[in-house]
């Protein structure tokens, strides 16, 4: 749904609005019309992108993940111990492998 507005500006406030927008080489009414969409929050959830981080938020509070992701790079422990699994769970034929033989012949 689209809606129409009039807006009152005096002549000071419309000369610095004109001003603006010839220096981005735009339309008044655009120019208008893209400051106030970046100083406004749509109430429609659903026109709403959800940021990584937000959505790595939302997975830590239903209890789907154990943590947060800091960035910071792991201890020497962590390390050793993700090299431990690796080798523990990457013994034998690669599951790329195995879907490759289920498949069976073309």
């Amino acid at each position: 749904m689209v809606h129409r507005m009039v807006i009152t500006l005096n002549d000071a406030e419309y000369a610095a609005l004109s001003k603006e927008a010839a220096k981005r080489g735009k339309a008044i009414d655009y120019y208008l019309h893209e400051v106030l969409t970046q100083h406004i929050e749509p109430s429609d959830s659903a026109s709403h992108s959800l940021t990584s981080r937000e959505i790595q938020e939302y997975l830590y509070r239903e209890g789907i993940t154990e943590h947060l992701p800091t960035d910071e790079p792991d201890t020497p422990e962590v390390e050793s111990e993700r090299e431990y699994l690796a080798h523990l769970f990457g013994q034998g034929k690669p599951i790329s492998e195995m879907v490759i033989e289920d498949r069976g012949p073309r």
